[in-house]
C-alpha cells in the first residue's frame, strides 16, 4: 500500500525530459528620453526547461548597460494523467541611451538542448529630453514586466555630490531596499572604482534590517557598504554597479515552497572630476582638504655626528594619504635622510581625517649650532577654493664631536677605516671556536618553530574564512552535524521511535545538502533541490536513492495511518547517500 501511495506522489516531481521553449523580447517604450531609461525584458518559457542558461545580449554600443533583475515561476498541471511543468524564467536590463537618434536593440540568443533561439530586432528611438509616455491599450494599464521586483526590492547606490574637484573626497554608498521574503543573498558582482584612492567605510558584515518609509512605502533597508573616494586625475569616473543574488520565497507549500531567482543591481554612477586651478604654489604637496603643520625636533644636541630626528606632521581633513614629503631647505653642515613616513586615518566620520607624518633623519657633519630654516607646504582648500601656504618656525641644534666620528682621508684618497671601531674582543687567544654543523636539538627547535608559524598562519587564515565565507563555514560544519544526527536517529531506531527517526532523517538529509552545497532546502521544492544537485554533477542514482529516502519520509510523516516497512533499511540507505554525497 504504502509502495502505491508512493508510486502516485513521485509522478508530481519525476519530471525527467526538457521540452520545447518560447524566448522573445520587448521593451515598455520605444521612443525614449536622452535622460530615460529603458527596460528590455528577455522572456523564456516551456514546459521542463530547468537549467535553461542566461541570455546573451547583442552588442549595444549606443546604450549603457545598467541594473539587471531576473525572476523565475513554475507551474506543474496534472490533466489526463498526464504531468506537465510550465517555467518562465523573466530577465529584465535597464538600458540608458548614450546619445539621441534612430537605434536598434540586436536579436538576443541563447542555447539549449543543441538548439539555438533567437530574438527579433527592437527598433529604439531617443529624443532630447523627455518623450512623452504611450497611451495604454483599450481595456489594460500599462505593463511593466520588472514592476513588482522593481517596486519592492532595489539596490540604490548614492553619492554626496557627482561633480568634485582631483583629490576632492566623495562618499559613496549602497543600499538595499527590501520589501519581500529572502531566504538567501549573496554578492555576485563588486563595484569597481578605478581612478580613484578608496578608503573603505562601512562593509555589513550582518544584514541588519531598519524599517524606512519611501515614498508612502515601507521598506527593509540595510546599508551594504560605504566607501570615501579621492579623484587622481580630472576627467569621467564611472562607478560600476553592485550587484545580488537573492533568493525570493513567494509561496510556501507541502514540500517546500516556490522560490524566484532575482538578481538586483545598483544603476552605474558617473563622476566628473575638475582640475585643480591653475597657479599652484611650489610647495604644494597635494593635499585638498584644510590642514595644519608642526614640526619639532626629537632632540637640541648631538654627540658624536648621533642623528637627531626631524619630525613633520601634516593633519587635517581630506586625501591624508595622498599628501607628498614637503621638500626640506638646505641645512648647511648637515646631511638630511629620506623621511619614514607614518600615517592614521579616522573613517568614522562623513569627512576623513587623520595625520601624515615625515620623520627625516639629520646627520650632522661639523660642530656647532646648525639651523633648521622655515619648512613650506601648501595646499587646496575646499572651502575656500583657493591655495593656502603653512610654515613652521625655525628650529636650532648643537652638534659637538663630529670630528671624532668622520672618516678621515689620507692625501692619496685612502680612506683610514677604524678609528672609531671599539673590538668586542681584542686577544685572539680569548675566543672559542665552534663545530661548524648545528646540534640536533637547536635543529629540531628551529624545525619546530616553523611549523608553529606555518600553523599559525593557516589558522588565522581558516578564521578569517570562517568569519567571512558562509558557504566555508557552512562546508566544513557539515561533517559534524551529520554525525551528531546520525547519533540521535541511531538511538531512535533502536528505541523502535519510528516517527523520530524518520524526521531525524529528513534533517539530517536536507541540512547536509544545505551545508554542502551552501543551499537553503527549506525554499526549495523538492524536484527544484534534485534538479539543483543534478546541476552540480551528483550521481543519477545517488538521486534517485535520495529522492526515495525524502519522500518515504514525507509519506510516513504526513499521511495519518500510513507505517514504515523497515525502518532499518531507511537508516542503512541515509548512511549510504550521505557517505556518497
Amino acid at each position: 500500500m504504502l509502495k502505491k501511495i508512493g508510486s502516485i506522489i513521485l509522478v508530481w516531481y519525476a519530471l525527467l525530459f526538457a521540452g520545447e521553449l518560447t524566448f522573445s523580447a520587448s521593451v515598455n517604450r520605444t521612443t525614449i528620453g536622452t535622460g530615460e531609461q529603458l527596460l528590455l525584458t528577455v522572456t523564456v518559457s516551456g514546459e521542463n526547461i530547468g537549467g535553461v542558461p542566461s541570455p546573451h545580449l547583442p552588442d549595444l554600443p549606443d546604450f549603457d548597460v545598467g541594473g539587471r533583475s531576473s525572476s523565475q515561476s513554475t507551474n506543474i498541471q496534472f490533466v489526463n494523467g498526464k504531468v506537465t511543468q510550465q517555467q518562465t524564467i523573466t530577465y529584465v536590463y535597464t538600458l540608458y541611451p548614450k546619445q539621441t537618434g534612430e537605434f536598434t536593440i540586436g536579436a538576443c540568443t541563447i542555447e539549449f538542448d543543441g538548439q539555438t533561439y533567437e530574438t527579433q530586432p527592437i527598433s529604439i528611438t531617443v529624443v532630447k529630453g523627455t518623450a512623452p509616455l504611450p497611451p495604454p491599450a483599450p481595456g489594460t494599464a500599462p505593463a511593466d514586466a520588472s514592476g513588482s521586483i522593481q517596486d519592492n526590492m532595489k539596490l540604490v547606490a548614492r553619492t554626496s555630490r557627482r561633480t568634485m574637484y582631483a583629490g576632492e573626497q566623495v562618499n559613496v554608498d549602497f543600499t538595499f531596499y527590501n520589501r519581500l521574503v529572502v531566504a538567501n543573498i549573496n554578492l555576485s558582482g563588486s563595484p569597481s572604482f578605478s581612478g580613484c584612492w578608496v578608503e573603505p567605510v562601512y562593509d555589513a558584515q550582518q544584514l541588519q534590517y531598519q524599517q524606512q518609509t519611501v515614498d508612502g512605502v515601507v521598506y527593509n533597508v540595510v546599508l551594504l557598504k560605504k566607501v570615501a573616494l579621492f579623484p587622481v586625475a580630472a576627467g569621467e569616473i564611472k562607478i560600476s554597479p553592485m550587484t545580488l543574488a537573492a533568493n525570493v520565497v513567494v509561496r510556501r507549500g507541502f514540500f517546500g515552497g516556490e522560490v524566484r531567482q532575482i538578481d538586483v543591481a545598483s544603476d552605474p554612477i558617473i563622476l566628473t572630476v575638475k582640475p585643480l586651478p591653475d597657479g599652484a604654489p611650489d610647495a604644494f604637496t597635494g593635499g585638498v582638504g584644510a590642514f595644519s603643520m608642526k614640526a619639532s625636533l626629537d632632540r637640541d644636541t648631538s654627540v658624536a655626528a648621533e642623528p637627531i630626528y626631524l619630525l613633520v606632521r601634516i593633519s587635517g581633513t581630506g586625501n591624508v594619504r595622498l599628501i607628498e614629503k614637503p621638500a626640506l631647505p638646505t641645512i648647511p653642515g648637515v646631511k638630511v635622510l629620506d623621511p619614514e613616513v607614518k600615517d592614521n586615518i579616522n573613517t568614522s566620520q562623513s569627512m576623513i581625517s587623520g595625520y601624515k607624518e615625515f620623520r627625516y633623519p639629520l646627520i650632522p657633519q661639523a660642530d656647532g649650532e646648525h639651523a633648521i630654516p622655515p619648512i613650506t607646504i601648501a595646499y587646496f582648500d575646499i572651502n575656500t577654493k583657493s591655495y593656502h601656504v603653512l610654515e613652521t618656525g625655525t628650529m636650532t641644534f648643537v652638534a659637538t664631536r663630529t670630528s671624532a666620528a668622520t672618516q678621515a682621508v689620507q692625501s692619496d684618497g685612502m680612506k683610514i677605516l677604524g678609528s672609531d671601531i671599539r673590538y668586542i674582543k681584542d686577544d685572539r687567544s680569548t675566543l672559542t671556536s665552534y663545530p661548524g654543523f648545528i646540534r640536533w636539538w637547536i635543529a629540531l627547535f628551529y624545525f619546530l618553530g616553523c611549523l608553529f608559524v606555518a600553523g599559525s598562519f593557516f589558522f588565522r587564515k581558516h578564521q578569517a574564512r570562517m568569519l567571512t565565507d558562509r558557504a566555508y563555514a557552512r562546508k566544513l560544519r557539515a561533517s559534524r552535524t551529520v554525525k551528531k544526527n546520525l547519533r540521535a536517529a541511531e538511538h531512535a531506531l533502536k528505541e523502535k521511535k519510528v516517527q523520530e527517526l524518520l524526521d531525524l532523517v529528513s534533517m539530517v538529509l536536507l541540512g547536509y545538502i544545505g551545508d554542502r552545497f551552501n543551499l537553503d532546502p527549506g525554499a526549495l521544492t523538492k524536484e527544484q533541490l534534485i534538479a539543483t544537485l543534478q546541476n552540480k554533477g551528483i550521481d543519477t542514482t545517488l538521486l534517485k536513492n535520495l529522492d526515495d529516502l525524502l519522500h518515504e519520509c514525507d509519506v510516513v510523516r504526513y499521511s495519518p495511518g500510513t507505517e514504515c516497512d523497515d525502518p532499518e533499511k531507511i537508516f542503512q540507505m541515509t548512511k549510504e547517500v550521505l557517505r556518497r554525497l
